[in-house]
């Protein structure tokens, strides 16, 4: 409970500086309020939170005791919203200083716990006083302190309270109590610290010997610290030896002492410590003997130091560390000299403990032996003088560690080295430098890396005049430093330098100068400094800059490189290879597939698909293009270590294209393993299906060798026999000619328009044309530039497609093309350089829609002749585009081009569309995916004319929230997105005033939409219109709805019967009549509303509240969403104010 308590409170200070909403009128009932409030719970967001809190406190004290009552017993019911609702507002009001809010849920705390039966709902709301209860819920409390199951959370929340009056109803309800109750009591009033509760409870002790009453009682005394308890704790503690026991006698003794001396007894705290020191001197009882010292220490903080001096010297080194540790605090510079004389008189090992608490004091009068004492042969009484100097003196006493760095071994110059760089002050770094020229080697080595890592730009001139010392080590070291020490006014020594070196030397210095132009942020400023250094040198001094131009990365410096790349020697051309092979962006990788597609040279080409592969394995891309990047370099590897690095790369590339493309090289046996393997992880990590996976796997079965191919084999076989049935995607161009293909014939309609004969004839002439404009080429579906586009010979309902595509580029700008979904334009695809016709807004959108979306969501095209791959989902009347794995077009309707009066063809071919650019596709996959079966009237409802309004595959008869209600396995599927509010309402296109409306629904546990009738396209429609409701009626939150509220009625006005919803879950069939004034509801055969609004037409409705939509003859049927998840399906309509 506490926990939780914690929790709600942790996530109000998350929330407590969040404006207002602002106020509106709020008409609903309060039973409405309080179900529309929990069905917003949890908060999505720190404002809706704050709204929620001061809803509630608008509900008033009455109406928040109805919210909190509909706590259920265990097992009848969830209470964890009510739980939320109810900790989150209690902790919400104690956060934010909300007085009259507070007094009100103590009011309705008070009033609901006696409406409550089960202990744990009780529990629960007993433990909200903790964080708002006063002296007003002191007698609300008082009545459940002899109640052994709430006795507990009753005595904790009167601890919370923590005033006179709490702590006296705990120790009156003391003597009442038994068991359980009497232990939370006792326990509690240790924990108030309730002084007048000591005698009864030594009274209660004497007569006791129940371990477990022992323990709290006890713990009770020591809390409470009343000075007459001492002997009953000292005989407990006696009586354990001073060790551990169940009862925690000692424990709570040493408590006791603690207490005694906050309270201000020192006398008898320090007495007791005392008395635990003497009995505790074993070993064994080392931390019960601490933990006395401490109270000592404590007790006599301007006269302690005889104390801790003698147990600084004791042999128990846990016992000696404490009393050091403890000692810190009280060194003074008098206590000083004790402290040295005292290292006088001790073995070395205590001396280094003795050093280092000097050091963690600070004392200043102990330098002059600490430095001494830095001398020691005795290797951790050197390092802790040296540290513990250090720490007291920092700066004053680095002269004195420079003299001692100068004579000592490796490993005091380790340590020297280690305290110097962890030193403060001024002019360190000056003497540092200074003491260099006169050092020997290996300490020079170490003085000029103070330097690097204090980043000593200001002494840059020492390490300097190290670059032309004698000794490699110290010289090497010095140009090491210089990428620590420069900046960048030090860029044209730097620029000097690098004309001077060659080999570790010259590498040591372009390291300097990328130090000294890099930083955060944009660093086109520091390019600029190199480019204009670089077109001062040389054309053979030009290349020693590329590595730094690589390290910077960016547009200038790429093309730098590239133009010198381009017009350089093979000198120059290897050195701007190299750096673009180590560029640090992934703009390098274009050129490299560049110069790896145009070298003739073996070295040049293994060195850009290196450099290439370790862009496009480390590169952030989606998985497939990834694998399109991955087979750029396979296209132009000559060598079978190149292709193995690439097939292994492509296992970073988890798709199904990636499974296929590896899968080629099975065959091939150099290659063999490394596509068996890339095929094996990249399948086992996903979920594939189909026969071409299957296949593959096979292949891979048969193939695979090596230590754990009988594991990997078995896994395989598991992998194979779980998946699931069906062909998958099948392969719809063969990469050898036109089978399965044909040429285009007019458009859906008009081909539905033709006799057999005529389209026969069409359809040969359109296939001859075909062949002289779609060619198949080394794999490829080329498309050449003129001629019509190629559709595929099959129909298709809702599938997915995967192909990949690419503009070839023919000079001319006018780079355009697209597929057709069900025969109609299209999933754009074209140069979005062309921005004179919009098409910098990239590929992927659905370019001929005018209502629906029709542009994409990102750009995530490639350049101009490469390849893109889409993966294309349609079911329904909606499209999903992947435009090379980022989603570009989400779940958007395809609106009919050929009619916009009609829906979208339940199936029809898929075309590749020709629009007079080269155009070329390969790796073209269709998976088809199961269609529900279209709803169809019924002869009965045909002949009454009724119309189909959804049919399970279209939503062509609506408008609206068209993105939040989506078609799921044939249904309309209401599914609000968290945070953003109910989800809308969706209307039909055409309005209706008298009709016959049939539909079924699904509803979810606690759901609530609404079915509007006569409604306009604006407004409340329960109130513009009106609304039948359609309501979980059976979820405990809706209980105290107001009749006129429940399903089926209209909403606010007239009531329907109740208890004829089928349960949750389960499909439930109702029908609407509505003529004139009467309303009719038939729900599962029953009738539940046969209803006349002409009186409330004149009356007004019966919530009292104003009904516009009452009056209305006409408008709009709708779903009305109210946040809640529903499903919607089979929905017809007979229009009855049209003749047959």
């Amino acid at each position: 409970m506490i926990k939780k308590i914690l929790f709600i409170c942790l996530s109000i200070v998350m929330f407590q500086h969040v404006g207002h909403a602002q106020d509106k009128k709020d008409e609903r009932t309060v039973a409405t309020r309080i179900a529309d409030l929990l069905a917003q719970m949890p908060a999505s967001d720190a404002a809706l939170f704050k709204n929620n809190m001061n809803d509630i406190a608008s509900l008033g004290e009455e109406g928040y005791v109805s919210l909190i009552s509909k706590l259920t017993e265990p097992g009848k019911g969830n209470n964890s919203l009510i739980e939320y609702t109810v900790g989150g507002f209690s902790a919400y009001v104690s956060q934010n200083a909300k007085e009259d809010w507070r007094k009100m849920s103590v009011n309705a705390y008070c009033k609901a716990l006696q409406k409550l039966n089960d202990k744990q709902s009780r529990s629960f709301l007993i433990s909200q006083f903790e964080l708002v209860g006063k002296d007003d819920a002191v007698p609300c409390l008082t009545g459940f302190l002899t109640d052994n199951d709430l006795a507990d959370p009753a005595s904790r929340a009167l601890v919370k309270i923590n005033t006179p009056a709490s702590k006296a109803a705990l120790l009156s309800a003391l003597a009442k109590s038994a068991g359980p109750a009497r232990l939370s009591i006792i326990e509690s009033l240790g924990d108030s610290r309730y002084q007048a509760a000591a005698q009864p409870i030594q009274t209660l002790i004497a007569a006791e010997t129940n371990a477990d009453f022992l323990k709290v009682a006890l713990y009770a005394l020591a809390n409470i610290a009343d000075p007459s308890s001492a002997p009953v704790l000292a005989s407990a503690a006696d009586k354990t030896g001073y060790g551990y026991d169940y009862t925690n006698a000692t424990a709570v003794y040493l408590t006791y002492a603690e207490q005694l001396l906050k309270n201000g007894n020192q006398t008898l705290a320090e007495k007791i410590a005392k008395q635990i020191l003497e009995k505790t001197a074993t070993d064994q009882l080392v931390n019960i003997r601490t933990a006395a010292l401490k109270i000592l220490v404590d007790a006599n903080k301007t006269n302690n130091q005889a104390l801790l001096l003698a147990a600084a010297g004791d042999q128990n080194a846990a016992y000696r560390i404490a009393a050091l540790k403890f000692a810190v605090p009280y060194v003074t510079s008098v206590s000083t000299e004790l402290w040295l004389k005292k290292i006088n008189t001790v073995d070395e090992e205590i001396q280094a403990d003795i050093v280092y608490m000097l050091g963690q004091s600070g004392a200043k009068a102990a330098l002059p032996a600490l430095l001494k004492l830095a001398k020691s042969k005795h290797q951790q009484l050197k390092l802790n003088a040296i540290n513990a100097a250090v720490n007291i003196g920092q700066n004053e006493v680095l002269g004195d560690l420079l003299k001692l760095i100068n004579t000592g071994d490796a490993t005091d110059i380790a340590n020297v080295t280690a305290a110097i760089n962890r030193m403060k002050g001024n002019g360190i770094p000056e003497q540092v430098a200074a003491a260099i020229p006169a050092a020997k080697p290996n300490v020079q080595i170490a003085l000029i890396n103070i330097l690097a890592s204090r980043a000593a730009n200001t002494q840059l001139n020492a390490v300097y005049a190290q670059l032309k010392n004698k000794n490699t080590a110290v010289r090497e070291a010095a140009y090491a430093a210089l990428s620590q020490v420069v900046v960048k006014n030090d860029l044209p020594k730097l620029f000097t330098l690098l004309s001077e070196n060659s080999g570790k030397q010259e590498t040591a210095v372009q390291e300097a100068i990328i130090a000294a132009v890099s930083g955060p942020g944009d660093n086109n400023q520091e390019v600029d400094l190199v480019l204009k250094q670089m077109a001062t040198v040389p054309e053979n001094k030009k290349l020693l800059f590329f590595k730094v131009l690589a390290r910077l990365g960016g547009a200038q410096s790429l093309k730098a490189v590239t133009d010198s790349y381009q017009s350089g020697n093979l000198l120059t051309q290897k050195a701007a290879l190299d750096a673009l092979s180590a560029w640090t962006d992934a703009g390098a990788a274009p050129e490299l597939i560049k110069i790896a597609r145009e070298t003739k040279d073996a070295d040049f080409l293994n060195t850009a698909i290196a450099g290439y592969l370790r862009l496009a394995k480390t590169g952030v891309y989606p998985a497939e293009q990834r694998l399109l990047l991955l087979r750029n370099a396979m296209a132009v590897a000559q060598t079978n270590v190149q292709k193995q690095q690439i097939l292994k790369g492509i296992e970073l590339a988890k798709c199904f294209n990636s499974i296929v493309f590896a899968g080629k090289y099975l065959d091939d046996p150099a290659l063999q393993q490394a596509a068996a393997n890339a095929v094996m992880n990249i399948t086992l990590a996903g979920q594939y299906n189909g026969d071409v996976v299957k296949a593959l796997l096979n292949k891979t079965i048969a193939v695979i060798t090596g230590p754990d191919s009988g594991y990997q084999k078995e896994g395989m076989n598991r992998y194979i026999s779980e998946m699931k049935a069906g062909e998958g995607f099948v392969p719809v161009f063969n990469g050898n000619d036109l089978t399965g293909w044909k040429g285009l014939v007019a458009d859906p309609i008009k081909r539905a328009a033709m006799d057999a004969k005529t389209l026969a004839a069409a359809q040969e002439k359109a296939n001859a044309e075909m062949r002289e404009s779609w060619k198949p080429v080394n794999g490829e579906l080329q498309f050449v530039g003129h001629g019509n586009n190629l559709a595929t010979l099959k129909k298709y309902g809702d599938f997915e497609m995967l192909v990949d595509w690419k503009i070839i580029d023919d000079k001319k700008g006018e780079g355009d093309a697209g597929i057709y979904l069900r025969g109609t334009p299209q999933v754009q695809i074209w140069d979005n350089a062309r921005t004179k016709v919009g098409a910098q807004v990239g590929s992927g959108g659905l370019y001929n829609n005018k209502v629906n979306e029709s542009k994409p969501l990102k750009v995530a095209d490639n350049k101009l002749d490469e390849w893109n791959t889409f993966r294309i989902l349609m079911k329904g009347d909606r499209v999903t585009v992947y435009l090379n794995g980022e989603l570009v077009t989400d779940n958007v309707i395809l609106e009919n081009f050929w009619d916009r009066n009609l829906p979208i063809f339940a199936e029809e071919q898929i075309e590749l569309q020709a629009h007079g650019s080269p155009v070329a596709y390969r790796d073209i996959y269709i998976r088809e995916i199961p269609r529900v079966k279209p709803f169809e009237l019924s002869q009965a409802e045909k002949k009454e004319g009724f119309k189909v309004l959804f049919d399970g595959t279209n939503m062509h008869n609506w408008i609206g929230n068209t993105v939040d209600y989506t078609i799921e396995d044939g249904n309309i599927a209401i599914r609000p997105k968290p945070g953003k509010g109910s989800g809308g309402n969706l209307y039909t296109k055409e309005e209706y005033s008298d009709f016959v409306f049939r539909f079924e629904f699904q509803l979810t546990p606690g759901a609530n939409n609404g079915l509007g009738i006569r409604a306009p396209l604006t407004g409340d429609a329960a109130y513009t219109g009106m609304e039948l409701q359609i309501l979980d009626n059976e979820a405990p939150i809706y209980k105290d709805l107001h009749v006129y509220q429940y399903h089926g009625s209209v909403y606010g006005t007239i009531p329907a019967k109740r208890g004829f919803l089928k349960p949750v879950g389960e499909w439930n069939y109702q029908e609407v009549t509505v003529k004139g004034p009467k309303i009719k509801v038939v729900l599962n055969g029953t009738t539940i509303l046969d209803a006349d609004i002409t009186e409330a037409r004149k009356n007004g409705a019966a919530d009292g509240k104003k009904h516009p939509g009452l009056m209305r003859e006409s408008g709009h049927i709708g779903f009305l969403g109210h946040g809640s998840e529903v499903q919607f399906r089979n929905i017809r309509i007979k229009d009855l104010s049209k003749k047959n």
